[in-house]
């Protein structure tokens, strides 16, 4: 057997006094995939547009008020890498849900409202130009946090293989995201091709989060590394955990 030493998105170290802190990348890391999964099965198409309400629910609690207090679990426990990106997508997700619930409808009723009141034949023209408006928005929302993404995806580097593919995937999927939202057609729409190949990236995003949940709660249940997680950094990070056995 060979000792290793895991990166801080792996192993957590233990409080002062022995009492542990658990995986909180696993647990941020279950609500990011769950909230890929499904948008990415809204967004190719499985799930009809009328249970969009619904999937808004898991994206608020699950993807964000869950990655948001697992980042602060993480930062207690020393892992900064882990503390800045589950509560810079746990602030992602709160956000996206605002926009889609809230936001985007509000925007377009408000400018149709408004058209209404002036007469009624302009009212479909003011809606159509409020949602290309909401489109554009949004394609400049997602390129700031497509810098935030580039910015972990360098970073994580220095930890393993999964999360390095998921930053990578990450990325891939908000740059089809921005080109899908930027090419939206006047009355809002976004381009086809790029929206359907953002949620195909999302179910493969979502896959390999999934693997990194089931890695980490496997391997601390076990007390070794039965799934891999490729290990790209063999030295000791600032809050790393203390060395652990690998066969």
């Amino acid at each position: 057997m060979s000792e290793t030493t895991t990166p801080d998105t792996e192993q957590p170290p233990a409080r002062a006094g022995g009492s542990p802190i658990g995986h909180a990348t696993a647990i941020g890391a279950a609500g990011f995939a769950w909230c890929s999964l499904a948008l990415g099965l809204t967004t190719i198409g499985a799930f009809s547009a009328a249970n969009g309400s619904i999937i808004l629910v898991g994206t608020f609690f699950y993807g964000g008020l869950v990655q948001l207090i697992a980042g602060f679990f993480a930062l207690a426990a020393g892992a900064s890498f882990a503390a800045a990106f589950l509560t810079a997508y746990g602030a992602f997700w709160l956000g996206y849900t605002a926009i889609e619930f809230w936001v985007a409808p509000h925007i377009v009723a408000q400018a149709m409202s408004a058209a209404t009141a002036k007469g009624a034949a302009s009212g479909p023209e003011e809606g159509a130009a409020a949602g290309h408006s909401v489109a554009q928005s949004l394609g400049m929302f997602l390129i700031a946090w497509l810098v935030v993404t580039v910015v972990f995806a360098v970073a994580s580097t220095g930890t393993n293989g999964v999360v390095l593919t998921a930053f990578g995937l990450l990325t891939l999927t908000i740059v089809m995201l921005i080109t899908a939202y930027l090419g939206a057609s006047g009355a809002g729409v976004p381009q086809d091709f790029a929206l359907k190949s953002a949620g195909w990236l999302e179910i493969v995003l979502a896959a390999v989060a999934f693997y990194l949940v089931l890695a980490e709660l496997t391997n601390e249940n076990f007390g070794r590394n039965l799934l891999p997680l490729f290990p790209l950094n063999r030295r000791p990070l600032l809050g790393a955990a203390q060395p652990v056995l690998s066969a």
